[in-house]
């Protein structure tokens, strides 16, 4: 319950820190649609088997398939967890379970959680530089530019052409 008491506070003092910054002369007109590398980066990199980033930058397909490669190895790993570990291994139920019952991990299941946590980790650093990546490639691609002069705001996009 902390936790989520000190999240919603941290995400309420982010979003009042970027209303203040665009109404008090932050440079709205510099920033609208841009898409922060650091940001798509740390969405991408949180815990939770959800490629957030790649969706704050608009790529939902490159979204969608890191999120699957994500579930892919999670969800074996937790059943490996929780097969093993909480509900069997940590104490002796044998008198409820009968006699099949076993103290500790086997070798092979050990090697396959191993496994699965070093994939999880190396998609999850993968969608992290991806996430990142896209967001710089955004904002090359968009451009908002002010003319103090003329009072004037110009939007220019940059979409290349094969030919």
């Amino acid at each position: 319950m902390k936790r989520t008491a000190f999240f919603l506070v941290l995400l309420l003092v982010l979003a009042a820190s970027d209303g203040f910054a665009q109404h008090h002369g932050g440079g709205a007109a510099n920033r609208v649609n841009r898409k922060n590398p650091a940001r798509a980066a740390l969405l991408s990199i949180q815990p939770l088997p959800v490629d957030l980033g790649n969706f704050y930058t608009g790529n939902w397909e490159r979204g969608i398939l890191y999120t699957t490669a994500e579930l892919a190895l999670f969800i074996p790993a937790l059943v490996l967890i929780e097969r093993n570990s909480w509900a069997w291994g940590m104490h002796n139920y044998s008198y409820n379970y009968g006699t099949d019952y076993r103290r500790s991990w086997t070798n092979a299941e050990r090697n396959q959680f191993y496994y699965l946590l070093t994939g999880y980790v190396v998609v999850k650093i993968i969608s992290a530089f991806d996430a990142g990546y896209s967001a710089e490639r955004y904002n090359q691609n968009l451009s908002l530019r002010y003319d103090p002069q003329t009072n004037a705001k110009a939007l220019s996009l940059n979409i290349p052409f094969s030919f």
